[in-house]
């Protein structure tokens, strides 16, 4: 389900303008996981790549900021320039086409053409919030790899709505080695999926 909540006091930057309906995943190798289990914990389910893609998940869109710059990228097309652009791009877009057509219902099947002027005008504003503007994900390009606050490595990927799947689904659980033996108890269903995080 596509479900967005505007927020029009919100801000691109912090990624609260727009609020999609989404189920996160990241896209970490194996061997990279330390810095993450050291954020998170020691516990995650993984599927392949394949599955989350037929369902819809795609990575993030990722804009490096670089806060200590003096300028704030103001002085460059890139960073803050480039992200307060493509809000204010998509605010005037709202308020001198999308507003006042109002909120008057219309359909669209998938790959069809828009066949008015105004049904173009929602289906671009749908596509661009949609599509592009729930998938962009700010980050401070200056922080380590192991603050806290840095996202960048968790390569993330989004899928809009909640992710039903089934065991066979699953490739991998990692636990905390001490609850190995546990999970596989309690779920045998498991327990060949089941391993220790490293």
């Amino acid at each position: 389900m596509h479900r967005l909540t505007y927020n029009l006091e919100g801000s691109i930057f912090s990624e609260e303008l727009i609020v999609p309906s989404v189920t996160c995943f990241c896209d970490i190798p194996y061997d990279a996981l330390d810095i993450h289990i050291q954020k998170y914990g020691a516990f995650g389910v993984s599927f392949p790549r394949e599955f989350l893609i037929k369902y819809g998940a795609r990575p993030v869109i990722y804009f490096p900021l670089q806060p200590s710059d003096p300028n704030r990228g103001w002085g460059t097309i890139f960073c803050e320039t480039l992200l307060n652009d493509l809000e204010q791009i998509w605010r005037g877009f709202r308020e001198q086409l999308v507003d006042p057509i109002g909120a008057d219902s219309w359909s669209r099947s998938l790959g069809e053409k828009p066949k008015t002027q105004n049904d173009a005008i929602k289906a671009m504003d749908d596509a661009f919030t949609q599509q592009f503007l729930a998938f962009i994900k700010p980050f401070n390009s200056e922080l380590s790899d192991n603050d806290p606050d840095n996202f960048y490595l968790e390569r993330e990927w989004r899928r809009f709505g909640n992710l039903h799947f089934q065991q066979s689904n699953v490739s991998h659980i990692l636990v905390e080695r001490t609850y190995v033996d546990r999970l596989t108890s309690e779920r045998p269903i498991y327990a060949n999926k089941i391993f220790p995080a490293p």
